[in-house]
């Protein structure tokens, strides 16, 4: 396709010719005009332009005039193209002077085909049928091209196809729209449509962004479900995620767009800025959305605060490499001492660490990490998790009996338990819930042993309405009574209350014993039954405990 400006700029170039020779000088203005109307090229034209003094500026003006009806204004985006240096910027603001006199749109784009699937086979059609000289200007990063195309009111909300910057931008900008489609995972499609801020922003042009925004771009970056529901993506969510070595490149759209720090991106996800920055493990971003006023409580679609996400990718990248991780840990401690809170309405981050981790330790090493994050900073551990009748040390009890010949498993969940217990971890009956103990005395013989064995020891109770269970339970099951040496008490003449009351305050009688006089006789009786023959160590100690005779 050629260039009007370029056959223009051409017959310039080449100066005069002899008029007295061409005869074409002497037909009067009516004839050249449909003699003009006959030429169907633009080639053509430009030979007649080229004939003669006399015919250049009825060919050159006939050249943009049909570049404005039937190319688009083309012209002016070829030469926006070709800007490259001084004498080509020159030449491209000199050709949108010349094309706007005789009709040449700033603007002119054909809209309908920024979803077209041309724009996959076509590439260079398509890339000037859906971009403006804008467009061009700031993704070459030409300051002096862009700031004169906006002088002359180019709009700001024109969007251009993705196969301009697929077509003109370098390796850089290709890896840098493969970071946003990979730590965006969705959020973002390299197939939308984009804006001219957009543009520099991905080329990393702090200068042209500021131009921009001084001139009036707004905070719209791209838009996103454009077959469907068409809506713009803010350019603060593209800098919150940003790993730029500056945290404060960007601040000039954080401080033009201050008052939209908090807009969720249009997804249903709904997802802050600072959400991305925590969900990408982005602390310059991180930074300098908080320094802007970003609340750093929002809450996302499913109500997950930013610090939540933050280490709910974490969950999902379970085989992320140590350098990435230590990163998007710093993201998350930096967030913490810059006042997040470890313990926020709702849901529990540790819950989200933990509920992996309870599960399949082995498998997710990373949450231990995160755990014990949060535990330096004093989060609850006696709030529920997720769910509202999942307490911590419940869910841990779940992963310890799901997990049961996993050796180690069991050793990663010991070592945590034992450590949350000496944190403080409420390992007594809780209203409402099973109690912790009566949980694993009921899973097979109350195994494994030294879960069981670790709950006395810490003083677990059960509920009063458990009591029924749980003593049977315990008559059931030898080695709570068999090796105690304190079971024989009533054969300590003279000491038999003292011995009595260490039985009672044994571990492994401890817990039910506190309810004795719960225990109804029909239960007693049926204690009784797991006794044969009435005899045995067993038959001994019910015959000598103050229950119901009922059993006898």
């Amino acid at each position: 396709m050629g260039s009007p400006a370029r056959e223009a700029d051409l017959m310039t170039r080449r100066g005069g010719v002899d008029e007295s020779r061409c005869l074409l000088v002497l037909l009067p203005p009516e004839t050249k005009m449909q003699i003009i109307s006959h030429l169907s090229t633009q080639n053509s034209l430009s030979r007649l332009g080229q004939s003669c003094r006399a015919w250049h500026e009825v060919a050159n003006e006939e050249l943009y005039k049909r570049d404005s009806r039937e190319n688009n204004s083309f012209a002016i985006k070829w030469m926006a193209f070709h800007a490259v240096d001084e004498q080509t910027t020159d030449s491209a603001i000199r050709t949108l002077e010349i094309s706007r006199r005789w009709g040449g749109q700033i603007d002119a784009v054909q809209p309908h085909l920024l979803q077209s699937h041309r724009a996959l086979s076509k590439r260079d059609p398509i890339m000037y049928e859906t971009s403006t000289a804008l467009h061009f200007a700031v993704l070459l990063g030409n300051m002096r091209l862009t700031k004169t195309i906006l002088d002359m009111k180019a709009s700001l909300t024109i969007q251009c196809s993705p196969v301009l910057w697929r077509s003109m931008g370098s390796k850089e900008l290709s890896r840098k729209v493969e970071y946003f489609r990979r730590v965006l995972n969705g959020l973002f499609n390299p197939s939308g449509p984009v804006f001219p801020l957009f543009l520099a922003f991905l080329q990393g042009d702090t200068g042209m962004c500021e131009l921009l925004v001084e001139h009036g771009a707004g905070r719209e970056a791209i838009i996103v479900d454009s077959d469907t529901d068409p809506k713009a993506m803010s350019i603060l969510h593209f800098a919150a995620a940003d790993p730029t070595t500056d945290y404060r490149q960007w601040r000039c759209l954080f401080d033009r767009f201050r008052e939209h720090i908090d807009e969720p991106s249009p997804q249903l996800a709904r997802y802050t800025p600072l959400h991305i920055a925590l969900k990408t493990g982005c602390t310059q971003g991180m930074q300098i959305a908080v320094e802007s006023g970003a609340d750093k409580e929002s809450r996302s679609d499913v109500l997950h605060t930013p610090l939540s996400l933050g280490i709910q990718e974490l969950k999902f990248q379970w085989n992320m490499d140590s350098r990435t991780f230590e990163e998007h840990m710093r993201c998350l401690r930096k967030f913490v001492d810059l006042g997040a809170s470890v313990n926020p309405e709702g849901d529990s981050p540790l819950g989200i660490a933990m509920r992996p981790y309870m599960l399949d330790p082995v498998n997710y090493p990373l949450m231990r990490h995160v755990i014990y994050f949060l535990l330096e900073h004093h989060v609850d551990i006696n709030r529920p998790l997720l769910l509202p009748y999942e307490s911590v040390v419940f869910g841990i009890i779940r992963g310890i009996i799901l997990n049961d010949k996993n050796r180690r498993s069991l050793k990663l969940l010991k070592q945590l338990l034992t450590d949350l217990i000496d944190r403080g971890l409420n390992i007594t009956a809780v209203p409402g819930q099973t109690s912790p103990l009566y949980r694993v005395l009921i899973n097979r013989k109350a195994e494994p042993k030294w879960l069981f064995d670790l709950l006395c020891e810490k003083g677990a109770t059960i509920h009063a309405y458990e009591v029924d269970g749980a003593f049977l339970r315990w008559c059931d099951i030898s080695r709570f009574w068999r090796k105690n040496k304190y079971n024989a008490w009533w054969q300590h003449q003279g000491q038999e209350d003292e011995i009595f009351q260490k039985w009672c305050e044994h571990p492994y009688n401890a817990w039910w014993w506190q309810h004795v006089k719960k225990i109804p006789p029909y239960v007693v009786s049926l204690a009784y039954e797991k006794a044969p023959n009435k005899k045995g160590q067993l038959y001994d100690i019910l015959t000598h405990l103050p229950l119901s005779k009922l059993g006898l």
